[in-house]
């Protein structure tokens, strides 16, 4: 593992409740969301997320962020660069480089210049990418549906970063509540083995939402789309929500 996965591993084994927070890398609505920022309001790993042009799991809020992006030129290699320095600017939280293999311009040897940990691509066969992303000192971040496959159990007992687990079938975007079901989930990618943390995520936009998270066994929680609808009003409001999700988790 390079550097930054081992950090990641550090980071995800600390034994508080994780923060995972989406991060739009070159997202020009977006601009006060850096690491940094993310640090200061007590996020412990930021998602990348690295524009494609069909993300074909996430809803409006994260693909209209993501055309953007690519709107501005932040594609790949691009988007790599970006991510390097945003990293480098600050005491930032440990990062993840969240994209999709199907595009073809971001998988693990471009994530692997941009100072992030791990891989994160949910369209990717989970053993293979484990293993490419291993040949280029990252970890991959185990991704397992609502309905979690074999395949994606098996990557989950083995990941050195952490599994997220959807909340809800279907795409990303903020939903009313976390459902119950989800305790059962929980217990059933744990059961699969290993000591990675498992994370919620998918709907997950509200403290409340972290709060039940946890209290159904999660080790912690994703929040992505609320990340962005925040960031786009402006720092303040996108402070008040990391401080809530922060203080839910930890309560």
């Amino acid at each position: 593992m390079n550097a930054a996965a081992r950090r990641l591993h550090e980071v995800t084994r600390s034994g508080r409740p994780l923060l995972v927070c989406y991060l739009p890398v070159g997202d020009p609505a977006t601009a006060c969301a850096t690491p940094a920022f993310y640090a200061e309001h007590g996020v412990d790993v930021v998602e990348a997320g690295i524009g494609v042009a069909d993300p074909v799991l996430d809803g409006p809020e994260v693909a209209g962020s993501m055309r953007r992006a690519l709107d501005a030129g932040f594609r790949g290699a691009a988007a790599a660069d970006r991510l390097r320095a945003d990293l480098a600017a600050g005491d930032d939280p440990a990062a993840v480089w969240m994209s999709y293999a199907a595009d073809g311009t971001a998988g693990p040897d471009v994530a692997a210049t941009s100072g992030a940990g791990a891989v994160l691509l949910p369209d990717a066969d989970p053993l293979a990418l484990a293993r490419d992303a291993a040949a280029h000192g990252l970890s991959a971040v185990a991704f397992c549906d609502h309905e979690p496959t074999d395949a994606q159990l098996a990557a989950a007992s083995a990941t050195r970063a952490y599994t997220m687990l959807a909340a809800v079938p279907g795409v990303t975007g903020e939903r009313t509540e976390v459902g119950a079901d989800n305790a059962a989930l929980v217990h059933r990618v744990r059961a699969a083995g290993g000591d990675a943390p498992v994370v919620l995520g998918f709907g997950l936009s509200t403290p409340d939402h972290a709060r039940a998270a946890r209290d159904l066994g999660a080790d912690g929680v994703v929040v992505g789309s609320a990340c962005i609808r925040a960031a786009r009003a402006g720092a303040d409001e996108l402070g008040r929500l990391l401080t809530g999700l922060r203080a839910a988790l930890d309560g």
